[in-house]
Order: structure tokens, then sequence, then C-alpha cells
């Protein structure tokens, strides 16, 4: 079959696809249909929600080894595996019968996930875009904010149609008939270069930067960041109810969230060749102390409410851009998968905790105890993003 786009246009538009059956399958369902999961396996709503916590953690585990696989069968046959390996994790969780089986599923779809979810298909984007792959993984990252929007909905359709059993056999139809061959077909193949001894198992940053230093920055900045943007992403409505805010406002509140990180999503993708992924995190930094202040100062009113959104939704949207794309600062393409699979294990524990955390911090001591950890975690990423500028400006004065 003959495509009528470039290569990376092609992959961009595959990867979308692939990625968000991916998590809609693995990560998103749940959220739906949940509750049907509870009351059918006699377990209460705080053990189902364990099982992301599980995924998450599972695959922290299994990012790291995950980076010799790219270099030895490249990110393209990775992708491939992991969406066939959740084929069996998402039938298992359709037959579970207690929490066993249940949790057996997503210790799975953790492993499955560390292949095939985010980290791999910006992996591809590098090797096969080079010196372009951070505009297209922008590009992809674009379509990634329709996940939510396409995904829930279909899960509630088909929930109502055949039950929640019903929908894991599904979207295990869909990784193994869609993914699987996307993945191993329609995206360019490309050679496997064999790497070196010396280089085995090593990040070489580019000359003059310090490796170490460089992995400990961007991950405090991305982990601390990601720590209070996955942690209220589930009780952001809670939040709002906790000030006085009507349910109805609450969800609507809420839900306004994601079209606000869109539109920072496209605004950075339409300046992506102006601009490079430390900087859009920096700004990202700046903004994200300030929109928690207004809300915790304001007390809840409607005006710091929308103040809040607007500003939340803006450096949460710019920063999951960086996230993606700060490493390719400071490391060549050729180095990014090590570099991204490195960091998967402290980001992805960091996800992990955040949503239990914050929702026992705003359960137990209230909104203020959220928003004060949360602002305290943003001058941690303020600081560490400043930092790496600081290293970005010495290393350019020192090559002039």
């Amino acid at each position: 079959m003959a495509f009528p786009c470039s290569p990376i246009t092609r992959s961009v538009v595959i990867l979308s696809i692939t990625q968000i059956i991916g998590w809609g399958a693995l990560f998103m369902a749940i959220s739906v249909t949940g509750e049907a999961v509870a009351a059918d396996l006699g377990l209460s709503r705080a053990t189902v929600f364990l099982g992301p916590t599980l995924m998450l953690v599972t695959m922290a585990v299994c990012s790291p080894p995950v980076a010799g696989l790219y270099r030895r069968y490249g990110a393209r046959l990775v992708l491939a595996a992991g969406s066939l390996l959740a084929v069996p994790g998402l039938l298992m969780l359709s037959v579970a019968g207690g929490p066993v089986g249940y949790f057996i599923a997503w210790a799975i779809f953790g492993i499955a996930g560390a292949a095939c979810l985010t980290t791999s298909a910006h992996v591809f984007l590098a090797e096969l875009a080079g010196e372009g792959a951070r505009r297209a993984i922008s590009a992809q990252m674009l379509f990634m904010a329709l996940a939510p929007s396409l995904s829930w909905p279909a899960t509630g359709l088909l929930e109502a149609q055949i039950g929640w059993r019903g929908v894991s056999v599904v979207y295990g139809g869909l990784m193994l008939l869609v993914c699987v061959p996307l993945h191993l077909f329609a995206l360019p193949k490309m050679p496997v270069a064999a790497p070196s001894r010396e280089s085995r198992g090593t990040v070489s940053p580019r000359p003059g930067r310090g490796h170490r230093r460089i992995i400990a920055l961007i991950t405090a900045a991305i982990a601390l960041n990601g720590f209070i943007t996955w942690g209220f992403q589930l009780v952001v409505v809670d939040l709002f109810r906790s000030f006085d805010v009507a349910d109805y406002l609450a969800v609507g509140f809420g839900s306004a969230i994601g079209v606000v990180q869109m539109s920072a999503r496209l605004f950075d993708f339409l300046g992506a060749n102006r601009w490079n992924g430390l900087t859009t995190g920096l700004v990202a930094a700046l903004i994200m102390p300030v929109c928690l202040t207004v809300l915790s100062v304001g007390g809840g009113t409607a005006w710091s409410i929308l103040v809040f959104l607007l500003l939340y939704g803006l450096s949460s949207g710019a920063m999951s851009v960086s996230r993606a794309t700060l490493p390719l600062v400071f490391f060549t393409p050729a180095e990014y998968a090590s570099v991204a699979a490195r960091l998967g294990l402290p980001l992805n524990l960091a996800f992990a905790a955040a949503p239990p955390f914050f929702t026992y911090v705003l359960s137990t001591h209230g909104n203020g105890a959220a928003l004060a950890i949360a602002f305290v975690g943003s001058l941690g990423t303020l600081f560490s993003m400043l930092a790496l500028q600081r290293l970005v400006q010495k290393t350019a004065g020192a090559s002039a």
C-alpha cells in the first residue's frame, strides 16, 4: 500500500492512533468501568484503582531494561511486541474472578506498557526524524490530547452494550488486529546499528556537559511537576468541591482543563522550530506556582478558579511536551532511547504515587495542605529548570 505522505508524517499519524488505543485500553478505560468492576469482583473502588498504580510501578521497573531492546531490535519491534503482550493481559482481565486475576492483568499491562506506550513511540520518532524529532514528538503529543475525549465515550458506549468484560475483549482485539499490524507493517523499517562495546549500556552526553548532573536535574524537574499534574488529574474535581463549588460546576471546570492543555500543546507545536523543550519547560515551570497561589489566595472564588484553570492548563499542557522533548536539548536523537528509558523508572514511580497521595491529603488535611505541597513541588521544578538553563548558558559561553 502506498502512503501519500512523508515517513515522519505517516509515523506521527500511525503512532497517534496506536497510542490512543493503547492508553485507552490499558489505562483510561478503568475510569469508566471501575464502578462495574468493583461491584462484579466484590472490591472497593479504592482497591480497583490500585490497578493503575500497579501498572505504573511495573512500567517504572521495566523501563530501564527496555533501553537494551531499543538498541538491539529498534523501537518498531518493541512497540509491536508490547502491543502483542497487552492482548493476554486484557483477556485475563475479561475473565478475572477476584483480586488475584485482576492484579495479574494490571501487572501484565505494566510490562506491555513499558514497551508499547509513550516512551517507545517517542524513541521511534527520534530514531526516524533525527534532528527533526522535537517537532515530530510535539505533533504526536498534540494528537494524544484527544485520547480521553475519544476513549472515555467509546468505553462508556461499549460498556452499556456488552459490559466491562466485553470492553476488555474488544480492546484486546484492537491491540491485536490494529496496533500490532500498524507497528509491524505500516511504520517505516530502519536498520538497527550495532552498538560498540564502549557504548553498550551507557549514555554519552554531548561534550562538555555533566552527564549525571543533567540526568538528575531533568529527573527532578519533570518528576516533581508530574507528581503535581498526575496527582491533581484525579482529584481536581474534588479540589473544586472542597471550595464549596457546586458539583456540576466542579465537573465542568475540571473538564475545561483538557481544552486549555490541548491549546498549549498546539501553541508549542506551531512554534516548535522557534524554541526548544527547555524553553517550553521553563515557561511552564514559571506559571505553575503562580496558578497555585492564585487559587489558594482567592479561596476558590469564581475568578480564582477561572484564572487557575487557564494557567494550570497552559502549564501542564506545555510541560507534558517538555517532558518528552527536554532530553533532546542535551542529548542527540541517537542517545534519546537510553535517556528516556532511564528516566522512566523515577517518573513512573512519581506518577504512580501522586493520585493516592493527593487523595489522602485532600480528604484528611484539606485543600490548603494539598495546594501547599503542590506549591513546594512546583518551586522544585522551577529551580531545576533554572539550573538546566544555567548549564546551557555556561556551555554556550564556553563555546563562544
